[in-house]
């Protein structure tokens, strides 16, 4: 499924008019592409694809350990490609299990959840990825086949600028 994930996310990136390069797997941890404008290197993205959920939980709750694991592998990937942030980092999720939205990966980030009475409650403990946060600039999110919705990080202004240009993001 992962490189369905991934052929997903590159077509929404064509169609915006940037180019795609897959970087080549290697024995040192990176990222899945290179996005370029005008020949020049715009933003270094890594795709993750969320499965349809297991149900069994050994004590913890698998739609938010998958989705941690999954951005505690992109940050050792950015660490390894992208390591001063050079250039924005870009990680996009293709979810493919109608149980997950956007919402599960905002709670694995905060550890917090917005409730209908419009206050946050902490419901989950944030762990091993909170200092290295800063590194992802942006959050893509595909539901299947389509792109539904965006976070962005602590990132660098000069970034957001640039993501916000050629995404056609706000």
């Amino acid at each position: 499924m992962a490189k369905m994930g991934e052929a997903i996310v590159k077509d929404y990136l064509e169609g915006k008019g940037l180019t795609v390069r897959k970087i080549p797997e290697c024995d040192i941890k990176n990222v899945d592409f290179e996005v370029f404008v005008d020949n020049n290197v715009l933003f270094l993205l890594e795709e993750k694809t969320l499965e349809t959920g297991s149900s069994d939980w050994n004590g913890k709750d698998p739609t938010y350990n998958s989705i941690s694991k999954h951005v505690y592998e992109a940050l050792k990937q950015f660490k390894s490609t992208n390591p001063n942030n050079m250039y924005p980092n870009v990680l996009s999720f293709t979810n493919m299990d109608s149980s997950r939205d956007i919402q599960d990966l905002i709670i694995v980030l905060t550890g917090c959840a917005l409730f209908d009475n419009n206050k946050w409650v902490k419901i989950h403990n944030v762990g091993r990825i909170k200092n290295d946060l800063s590194l992802i600039d942006l959050y893509l999110w595909f539901d299947h086949d389509s792109f539904t919705d965006y976070l962005w990080g602590d990132n660098n202004p000069e970034h957001k600028e640039v993501l916000v240009k050629y995404l056609e993001l706000q």
